[in-house]
């Protein structure tokens, strides 16, 4: 897997095909139109068997890519063939995202001729505090749920004082306003979520559960009757905060999830993955990758009612690169696989400057400030959304951050900019909503 800069897409992260281990050296450029190209011709070949109908014009796409890369993997001029490989790769690149579009178009089609709008819950992150009311307005519009989060960190910051006031008063607005509501989530194993106080008991796991499972308790007999769906835990399948080891990450997100459906039997509930391709095992040695956590928590049979999948895209680190939209495809069917239904997380930045709220550590992807603007969040919005829903395990999407103006943690991630002005991501949610959605 290689980061690839391609003309007219930007840098993505592209993949050759399995190489076996040989002494003479690999043409990288080839090797990678030769992966993406299969990838495309195999997808093809996949959705037509379920009925997807492909044009004739693409078919000559495909037909001409395919020529140029036999003229690249048979020539020895090692130019010559990064030259064929290059037109190749772009071909290839233009043709995934007009298969992409296919597809969404004539899925989405099946699936409105049965019910003319898609149920599919469009919501946004509301983040720590109750948004400015012009704000709110705007989002009647676009959305229809809002996530409120209720992590143990923002209810109690302080050991045994708890506050209440901003998840009671973004809580009150969803109520009032119409909109379902995600609570959640619960428990975050980052500094994000974890209280600075907690530290003083690190190592000492049986009372950090206790802690843990107090908070679920007492957040859950609060607000159970307001909540639309729980998302109990998040980012629980890697890092190294409290110094907790997998297995006890694991235990801790089983037994929380036990507990709300102990105190909450009717509210459908989710755990959720960041990184849900699990780029952290580059930097981190760890048994399980997120799908293998996720599978242990299904098999045990818990309760759980959905997956979430977390995903921020265009941030380094802790966060995923930019893929083509075949590869988000393959994603939601590789996670598909549990036969449970998935919450989508998804964040995005709108510039590469610097931004004085957002989590120190992390930046925005890109060796070139022109390249990340409203625009390219947008279009990427404008691209990639569709497809997201035609999926149909798809059942909640998800912007993760709601303004810029506020304490973040990635760069330039919101709908609204630092002075609380709507990018045009926000219209594009918007358009989405009105064409698709209930």
């Amino acid at each position: 897997y290689v980061p690839w800069r391609v003309n007219g897409h930007g840098v993505l992260l592209l993949a050759t095909s399995t190489l076996m281990e040989r002494e003479r050296p690999y043409l990288l450029e080839v090797e990678l139109a030769w992966g993406t190209i299969n990838r495309l011709r195999n997808q093809v070949a996949q959705w037509e068997a379920l009925g997807l109908i492909i044009s004739g014009g693409m078919r000559k796409q495909i037909l001409a890519m395919t020529h140029d890369f036999a003229q690249a993997a048979t020539t020895d001029d090692a130019a010559a063939a990064a030259e064929s490989a290059g037109r190749a790769l772009t071909a290839a690149l233009d043709a995934m995202g007009q298969l992409a579009s296919v597809y969404a178009e004539q899925a989405i089609g099946m699936r409105r001729a049965q019910t003319p709008k898609l149920a599919t819950w469009f919501g946004v992150q509301l983040g720590g505090e109750m948004p400015a009311l012009g704000v709110a307005r705007q989002l009647l519009n676009s959305f229809n749920m809002v996530s409120v989060p209720l992590t143990w960190r923002a209810i109690e910051a302080s050991e045994g004082r708890r506050t209440w006031k901003a998840a009671d008063a973004q809580l009150s607005w969803a109520q009032t306003a119409g909109m379902k509501v995600m609570g959640g989530p619960l428990l975050e194993l980052d500094d994000r979520g974890v209280p600075d106080w907690t530290y003083l008991w690190e190592g000492d796991f049986d009372s950090l559960l206790a802690f843990m499972l107090d908070h679920v308790t007492t957040v859950v007999k609060k607000y159970r009757g307001k909540v639309h769906l729980w998302q109990v835990a998040a980012r629980m399948s890697h890092g190294r905060v409290l110094a907790l080891n997998e297995e006890q990450r694991l235990q801790i997100a089983a037994r929380a999830i036990s507990k709300v459906k102990e105190l909450d039997p009717s509210t459908p509930l989710i755990a959720t993955f960041d990184q849900p391709w699990a780029e952290y095992l580059a930097t981190e040695k760890l048994d399980l990758a997120p799908l293998h956590f996720a599978d242990a928590l299904v098999r045990g049979d818990l309760g759980l009612s959905g997956l979430g999948l977390e995903i921020n895209v265009g941030y380094h680190p802790g966060a995923t690169a930019h893929r083509t939209p075949l590869a988000f495809s393959r994603l939601i069917d590789t996670w598909s696989l549990l036969e449970l239904p998935l919450v989508i997380s998804l964040t995005l930045p709108s510039s590469a400057e610097k931004d004085d709220l957002a989590n120190a550590k992390t930046q925005v992807l890109t060796s070139d400030g022109s390249e990340v603007s409203g625009a390219t969040q947008r279009a990427w919005i404008e691209r990639y959304m569709p497809m997201l829903l035609a999926k149909t395990p798809v059942q909640v999407i998800l912007w993760n951050q709601l303004s810029d103006a506020a304490p973040h943690y990635f760069p330039h991630g919101g709908l609204f900019d630092a002075n609380e002005q709507p990018k045009p991501a926000l219209e594009a949610l918007r358009r989405i909503r009105q064409q698709y959605l209930m």
